[in-house]
């Protein structure tokens, strides 16, 4: 695949963000200085600087003079109380939805999905991947984490169709709200080559914590979307 490599400022100001995102770093904590950033990445504290610089503009960061670097409130956080999962959403297109479970694992919560998900540290979860695709194009690559011992029944076979409908159809159990944080970012080589894109191309990812009516997380949720899925979205 042909394009221009990502610059270094830009795939660091990328792993910032991802850390930000899954709670490595929260709300004040103070990150790491230039220097220590530019030796661990070998790079100049020039390029660290601006990728700093941009997670400022982001809102991602804010810094305090001769004190240090502090984490904000990621870039967009919103609760949107209707819900509709891909695969409403692919058949209200018009298309026809599918996906592939490319990984399905039970393993102990980390502390920081722990907090996510409210949860006691150590407790089994579900760590599952998912390939989310309209007809034969790839729209969504999803990455989710869920309770092993408040939702035991979980199968591979249920997580090749829509999540939601299984709770609220099967299980009985209504979905409230859908908790997001969004922000754009340049794509990985891998995800790239999924995509048919360059890695220069600006993809969405979107975060996701699902709550029952009952007050209880369902799941959390990071999801990466084709830009074709972005502009069948908005065409909509």
């Amino acid at each position: 695949m042909s394009g221009k490599k990502i610059p270094q400022y830009k795939l660091i100001e990328n792993e910032l963000a991802n850390q930000i995102h899954i709670g490595d770093y929260k709300k004040d904590d103070i990150i790491p200085t230039e220097m220590e950033l530019a030796k661990k990445y070998g790079v100049s504290r020039v390029t660290v600087r601006t990728a700093l610089d941009n997670l400022v503009q982001l809102g991602m960061l804010r810094r305090v003079p001769g004190v240090g670097t502090f984490v904000q409130e990621p870039t967009t956080r919103e609760k949107y109380p209707q819900i509709m999962g891909f695969t409403k959403e692919i058949l209200s297109m018009g298309m026809t939805p599918r996906t592939i479970v490319t990984d399905f694992q039970v393993r102990p919560v980390s502390a920081n999905i722990a907090r996510i998900l409210e949860l006691r540290p150590g407790a089994p979860i579900y760590y599952f991947t998912r390939q989310r695709y309209a007809g034969e194009e790839l729209f969504v690559l999803e990455t989710s984490y869920m309770s092993a011992e408040l939702y035991p029944e979980i199968s591979l076979q249920i997580l090749q169709g829509s999540k939601y409908e299984y709770f609220e159809n099967v299980r009985g159990e209504k979905l409230d709200r859908n908790e997001h944080t969004v922000m754009a970012i340049h794509p990985s080589a891998e995800v790239a080559a999924l995509f048919h894109i360059t890695e220069n191309t600006p993809i969405i990812k979107l975060a996701n914590v699902s709550r029952l009516v009952n007050g209880r997380v369902l799941d959390y949720t990071v999801q990466m979307q084709s830009p074709k899925f972005q502009l069948h979205y908005i065409k909509q």
